[in-house]
């Protein structure tokens, strides 16, 4: 019992992960593309319920095969993409948010990956 505790603390530890990632890379490329702060926080804000919505649908496509699950992640990632540019105003910069959602297709390519589990070599 104690590995599927591991295993599900795990899960949600890259879930927390995935949405900080995404606040924080919201933020910082919203400033550099030359927001203003309250701008900045209002182009986090809009993305947060995206990067939640990304979540539930990388967890429905998480049983099918790898050959289908990359076109369909590709679609989620351009779809959020098109979806904040029609919901954003024209204080949304483009740049910020094509910047942002290629960021978290590179997070989702990490958070994918085989992990090797690491253990200590006792022998002295």
């Amino acid at each position: 019992m104690p590995m599927r505790s591991e295993q599900l603390a795990d899960y949600i530890a890259d879930r927390l992960e995935f949405i900080t990632f995404l606040a924080c890379c919201s933020a910082m490329l919203a400033l550099l593309t030359g927001m203003s702060g309250q701008q900045a926080l209002a182009f986090t804000a809009l993305n947060l319920p995206f990067g939640l919505a990304l979540l539930l649908g990388l967890a429905m496509l998480a049983p099918l095969p790898a050959h289908w699950r990359l076109p369909a992640i590709s679609l989620l990632l351009v779809g959020g993409a098109l979806l904040t540019l029609q919901l954003g105003g024209d204080w949304l910069n483009p740049l910020a948010i094509w910047s942002l959602y290629a960021l978290l297709g590179l997070e989702i390519l990490w958070q994918s990956r085989t992990r090797v589990r690491l253990t200590a070599d006792m022998q002295a």
